[in-house]
């Protein structure tokens, strides 16, 4: 199923071993301390001595024309887009987002709330049968449930930040060696708004059924608006809100240049973050902020 010639690589493997000698720059939580260029978002803590590490890289590409055209070549960082395919992880992302927004609405009425049932079916004695005091009691036909469903009830739970995080750089690795992911400098450079050339130039470069487009904003260019408008299978979705999902049920994913620095300087944050590589560092700054309070 996969590709030969790739190296995946864990992230013990690409993390630093002594991780109490970090510098301070790396226990963060925000993106202001990591570069801005491709090229150095690729290096970023990047063991360069692993004979194991291989730098991926993908091709930028402009939408101005049907025919695909190649721009540059553009580096990308293994920590993210070479993982381990953890087949197991995805799938525990897809079963929290298919289930946390799930609420079941059934209530099954007891027999103090069935209608009826008031009165004696039949005296206590003398008739030779079983003695009953209401015909909605749980035992007869048509009566009232126990121990039944109360709804409504909800089937949300949180998943850990590192199998979130770990699930989207499984997902952009198997999108990336599938040859599922496309790069393109700007969607500005869609020249119409038209369904139907949109519809050819993901017909011409190969990009299936249905595609993903992914931008830095949550506010889509005209042209990409129009163009997707019409079909259900071509959809937008800003950097800050790609999921797993998202990724696996579209069959090509469709970053733009800013969207995929965006996606790099956040994901990398979280994993080099304070929390993630020390736990005594995981409530540091709410200690910070009592001490500061009490004097």
């Amino acid at each position: 199923m996969w590709k030969t010639g790739f190296c995946f690589l864990s992230q013990k493997h690409l993390m630093c071993r002594n991780i109490y000698n970090l510098p301070n720059c790396v226990f963060m939580s925000s993106t202001n301390l990591l570069p801005n260029s491709l090229q150095s978002l690729a290096e970023w803590r990047v063991d360069k001595k692993n004979k194991f590490c291989v730098q991926p890289e993908a091709w930028l590409t402009s939408l101005n024309k049907v025919e695909e055209t190649r721009v540059d070549l553009i580096p990308l960082n293994p920590t993210i887009f070479r993982v381990f395919p953890r087949i197991d992880i995805l799938h525990q992302n897809i079963v929290w987002q298919l289930n946390y927004r799930s609420v079941s609405f059934i209530k099954a009425l007891t027999r103090a709330e069935m209608p009826g049932g008031g009165r004696k079916p039949w005296p206590q004695k003398g008739t030779g049968r079983a003695r009953h005091g209401s015909i909605r009691s749980p035992i007869w036909i048509r009566g009232g449930i126990s121990h039944g469903a109360r709804g409504p009830r909800t089937r949300f739970y949180m998943l850990p930040d590192s199998i979130r995080l770990q699930g989207l750089c499984v997902a952009l690795t198997i999108k990336h060696i599938q040859d599922d992911l496309v790069i393109v400098d700007s969607f500005d450079s869609l020249p119409s708004g038209e369904p139907k050339y949109l519809e050819e130039l993901a017909e011409c470069r190969n990009w299936g059924f249905s595609v993903l487009f992914v931008d830095v904003t949550d506010t889509a260019p005209v042209n990409l608006f129009m163009a997707t408008s019409e079909n259900v299978a071509f959809n937008i979705i800003p950097a800050y809100g790609l999921n797993c999902f998202s990724m696996l049920k579209h069959e090509t994913l469709v970053l733009s240049k800013d969207a995929l620095i965006y996606l790099q300087k956040r994901i990398l944050a979280q994993l080099y973050r304070a929390e993630s590589l020390q736990k005594k560092y995981k409530y540091m700054d709410n200690k910070e902020i009592l001490m500061a309070e009490e004097l």
